[in-house]
């Protein structure tokens, strides 16, 4: 192995963008959605616009593989990050699939620990349009053929089906339609609005 675990989280941990200064309300963005539906896309600019610490669960893989690593430290890893940023007092956007019942428990149980607000919101994409994507997917460190992601995303899908986790969405995103720049910016208002920002 390249780097130890405690080495790549510390690596990791560097590379995150914050903001100057703490929020007046600490919030936690959590999209709940399928691979290929499109968190990223919605994640990255709302954590912009909200001045949140995005953590990647993609980047996290990505340092995991790149040093010889399996994915089974990743949950550890990014509860390590999440909680030492919620502690440090920023607010949180969770650059991956918060839908399965042990993200929801852990995200509940931090946003508890230090009075957060959770904004869970839907990535709810077309099937069909998410297969597009993923068939035309080019080779790289996710998947050196597509139809691993397609047969990633179907597993996925049963999983979350059997799983049945019950969520209080407060926007639900189509990354499919054109005007993905509206609802980010319109997700962004409501979630302003919520907190008392103008």
């Amino acid at each position: 192995m390249e780097k130890s675990i405690e080495d790549i989280v510390l690596e990791y941990k560097n590379s995150l963008t914050v903001p100057d200064e703490n929020p007046v309300r600490q919030i936690f963005f959590c999209p709940v959605g399928l691979i290929g539906a499109g968190k990223t896309t919605v994640t990255t600019p709302v954590a912009l616009k909200l001045d949140l610490v995005r953590i990647s669960n993609d980047e996290l893989r990505k340092l995991l593989q790149e040093n010889g690593y399996d994915y089974s430290p990743l949950r550890d890893m990014g509860k390590e990050v999440a909680y030492e940023l919620a502690q440090d007092g920023y607010s949180i956007a969770f650059d991956m699939d918060c839908g399965n019942p042990e993200t929801k428990e852990a995200i509940e149980a931090l946003a508890e620990e230090f009075d957060a607000l959770i904004f869970w919101v839907h990535i709810d994409t077309p099937e069909e349009f998410i297969l597009n994507k993923l068939r035309n997917h080019p080779p790289s460190w996710l998947a050196s053929d597509p139809q691993v992601m397609i047969d990633n995303y179907n597993k996925q899908k049963a999983k979350r089906a059997e799983e049945n986790t019950k969520f209080d969405f407060f926007y639900t995103f189509d990354t499919s339609k054109r005007n993905v720049n509206e609802q980010i910016e319109e997700c962004v208002k409501l979630i302003n609005e919520e907190i008392g920002q103008s």
